[in-house]
């Protein structure tokens, strides 16, 4: 669904099943202008996801929205290195701005 939403507002939009696959679509293929990071993945947690992510070269400077239907994993997530947090249910206007803000320069 948010894939979907994401493509009709005119962006292009590339899924990973895992934290895994995340790792190889962002640090070699294209490399994204954003990431939008769900809490609940596979395998490890969203938190241990962005801290892979930060980790390496090839994806340390991407800007990462982190979802979340957890309380209180915002100061968390940001100190690992989201750039926003958005809480799950999520509003689609309130990420809507929240990536313009992100790859949005200046």
């Amino acid at each position: 669904m948010l894939q979907e939403f994401l493509g009709e507002s005119g962006y292009r939009t590339k899924s990973a099943a895992d934290g895994r696959e995340c790792l190889k679509i962002a640090g070699f293929a294209e490399k994204p202008s954003l990431i939008l990071l769900d809490y609940q993945l596979p395998e490890m947690t969203g938190i241990e996801m962005l801290t892979m992510l930060k980790k390496y070269s090839a994806t340390w400077e991407i800007p990462v929205i982190m979802l979340s239907g957890k309380e209180n994993i915002e100061d968390i997530a940001k100190s690992h290195g989201a750039h926003v947090v958005l809480k799950k249910p999520l509003d689609l206007s309130a990420l809507m701005e929240a990536i313009h803000n992100v790859i949005t320069p200046g």
